[in-house]
């Protein structure tokens, strides 16, 4: 407890200080008197629903964009009718801010029998059902079916052989039989990343597809796709590894993967333009 505490108070400070200390500890200490739900403002006039134990929305609540550079590209990338594949979506926090702030079309997948109903409470409070379809599966390289936990919320994964845990099995399609390929992809489905983009041949290959957040904080060594593999198979389908400085809204190179996230760009001059002129900031 003390530990998890003292994580969270760091977390807090170092990504948003005092005022996200404080709603910290708002919502802590009214969230356990009350028990109830609650409806707390985000980012371009969309709101959250805060619940006791969901993570991913009580932080940004907290900070506000959790993943700050990454998120600020996607802001400043997507413009309406843009579309954005969010893998791994879990309560949306990434399709709000595509469609809910950008206006893009966005395909969410998440194959969480616990988690979708809280992404479909993210989508009905902002009123953009009209702009997001949700695909309650997982992907991989191959059609079929997977077993994934069921109790550790934000972090659920697909379970390995062998490995016994609270889970459930769904099913598995891939990211070529999701549809077009987007403008923006993002992949944080705790480790699996790989087996996706090995099913996403014909995706990757699409130039309409121009960046890619992906999640390389080395859980996927796993499922042998740790961050090195991950940086290969993108950079054998002609993406280069980038970071993103929002307060210049520039673009640089890197040799080799981030942590915990790296984006992956295409057609490095168009990208750099489209950033540099979106009107989406926080």
């Amino acid at each position: 407890m003390i530990r998890t505490t003292a994580r969270l108070l760091e977390f807090c400070w170092r990504q948003g200080g005092w005022p996200a200390i404080l709603r910290m500890l708002r919502w802590q200490v009214g969230g356990r008197i009350t028990g109830m739900p609650s409806i707390a403002p985000f980012i371009g006039g969309t709101r959250l629903v805060l619940r006791r134990g969901l993570s991913s929305a009580t932080a940004a609540h907290y900070v506000g964009l959790t993943d700050p550079a990454e998120m600020m590209l996607c802001l400043h990338l997507l413009r309406p009718g843009d579309r954005m594949t969010d893998v791994g979506a879990n309560i949306g926090i990434y399709t709000l801010l595509a469609a809910g702030v950008c206006g893009a079309q966005v395909v969410a997948v998440e194959p969480s029998p616990g988690t979708l109903p809280h992404l479909a409470d993210t989508i009905a409070l902002n009123g953009i059902g009209d702009r997001v379809t949700v695909h309650a599966v997982a992907l991989g390289a191959a059609t079929g079916r997977l077993r994934i936990t069921s109790r550790r919320g934000a972090a659920n994964r697909v379970l390995l052989p062998g490995e016994t845990d609270a889970a459930e099995e769904v099913p598995v399609t891939t990211l070529d039989a999701l549809g077009p390929a987007p403008l923006l992809l993002k992949l944080d489905v705790e480790g699996y990343e790989a087996e996706i983009l090995r099913g996403g041949p014909n995706t990757l290959a699409d130039p309409t597809l121009r960046a890619v957040i992906v999640e390389t904080n080395g859980h996927g060594a796993r499922w042998g796709g740790d961050a090195a593999t991950l940086h290969g198979l993108m950079l054998a389908a002609g993406f280069v590894a980038a970071d993103y400085d929002p307060a210049t809204r520039r673009l640089s190179r890197r040799e080799g993967p981030g942590f915990p996230n790296t984006v992956f760009v295409r057609d490095w001059d168009w990208v750099s333009a489209r950033l540099a002129s979106g009107r989406n900031g926080v």
